[in-house]
């Protein structure tokens, strides 16, 4: 089924993964700035977003062969004269926008990402999901082949659950299974051997209480009004410290991930 991207998703995740918030530090003198976007026409997802004092800007380079989407980094002053932003294309399953924050780093390189958007629509319900894709760019501001860190930042899916008047009057008019998360990176506090910690804290939740994708909402039983409320997944609701591994070339987590996919993915 193609692929739709539900513009809904564009306003459920915080900085960096969203809006820009204040200058964050990890005491150790490294900084994740945030950075501000002109508006997008139709609400589409920023192809540039600079400094508050135009000093840098981020922007994205048109997809190479394989379909990937990289940052760059330019002089606020430059900006102008970098590649346009990806083209838009009516059959592609992705979208990209610029992830608002930016990590200068201690050697002349930077942290800067892009955001990957998919979605799916089918009858009575449909889904969005933002992958975070955070690439290592040297001073020049060009960006390596591969990611250094891949996250999924929010999603939000619906999937319809009546089909008659009774399941209207079983659900409670609730008759949509809806489900919800949000990811967030922000730098870990303290010094690094390498490039600076980072931390990734997650938000869980589905409605009504009760529900999951892996199993029938039409074979529950019928819901109370206690049931009508957010319930929160403890197991995909986590914060995990973020290392980079010099000789893998990325950041790994301290812990492994729990699989979240039935949040995460359309």
């Amino acid at each position: 089924m193609r692929r739709l991207l539900l513009l809904a998703l564009l306003t459920t995740h915080a900085v960096a993964g969203g809006a820009a918030t204040p200058e964050a530090g990890n005491g150790a003198g490294d900084r994740l700035i945030p950075l501000v976007s002109p508006p997008a026409p139709n609400g589409a997802a920023p192809t540039q977003a600079c400094t508050a004092d135009r000093r840098w800007c981020v922007l994205l380079t048109e997809p190479d062969e394989g379909g990937a989407v990289r940052p760059l980094v330019r002089a606020g002053n430059a900006a102008r004269t970098a590649p346009p932003p990806p083209a838009e294309d009516s059959s592609s399953e992705e979208t990209f926008g610029v992830w608002p924050a930016l990590l200068p780093l201690k050697d002349g390189g930077f942290l800067a990402g892009v955001e990957v958007r998919t979605g799916t629509s089918y009858s009575g319900g449909g889904g969005s999901a933002t992958e975070l894709r955070l690439f290592h760019l040297s001073a020049n501001g060009t960006a390596g082949t591969e990611p250094v860190l891949t996250a999924p930042l929010g999603a939000s899916l619906m999937i319809r659950a009546c089909f008659s008047e009774s399941d209207m009057r079983r659900r409670r008019g609730a008759c949509h299974d809806e489900y919800g998360f949000s990811g967030r990176i922000a730098l870990a506090p303290g010094a690094a051997a390498e490039r600076p910690a980072l931390t990734y804290r997650t938000e869980a939740w589905a409605f009504p209480r009760g529900v999951s994708r892996s199993g029938d909402s039409t074979t529950m039983r019928p819901l109370g009004r206690g049931d009508l409320v957010r319930q929160r997944d403890a197991r995909c609701s986590f914060t995990r410290r973020f290392r980079f591994d010099a000789a893998a070339g990325a950041y790994r987590p301290e812990a492994p991930l729990p699989d979240c996919s039935d949040y995460t993915v359309p």
